[in-house]
This record gives C-alpha cells, structure tokens and sequence, in this order.
C-alpha cells in the first residue's frame, strides 16, 4: 500500500520582487520564515498547517512592510 504524499518541508519564492524562505519549524503547524527588504531582514514564524496558508501569511507579510515602508515626499 503507498503512502500518501508528503508535502516539502521548504518553500522559496518572490513576491513583489522581494525573496522570501519558508521552511517548517519543530512544532507542527508552524513555519519559519525570512526575507529582505532593502537592507532590513525581516524573520519570523507564521502558522499554517497548510503549505500554501503559511506562503500566503508571508506574502501578507511583506504586503504590509511595503505599504508601512512608503514615505510620501
């Protein structure tokens, strides 16, 4: 009998042309993450017991440092 596919335990990707890293934490349900904008480095963890859920939380993440970032001048 075959086993059910596993999900990866680490993700990668860009969003907004920024680079963002997941990957699972010890606990279950919960993600590490890390990106950089400009010279900061933002990391974290997110949960999510979904792969995709977590990706989505960080890509809300770095939605709202762009926004809170912005300067009118």
């Amino acid at each position: 009998m075959a086993s059910a596919p596993r999900q990866p335990d680490a993700h990668a990707g860009i969003h907004r042309g920024v680079h963002y890293s997941l990957r699972q934490n010890g606990a279950p349900g919960y993600w590490r993450y890390a990106y950089a904008i400009g010279e900061k480095v933002h990391s974290g963890r997110v949960q999510g017991r979904l792969a995709l859920l977590a990706i989505r939380r960080v890509q809300m993440r770095i939605d709202r440092e762009m926004r809170n970032g912005q300067t009118n001048d």
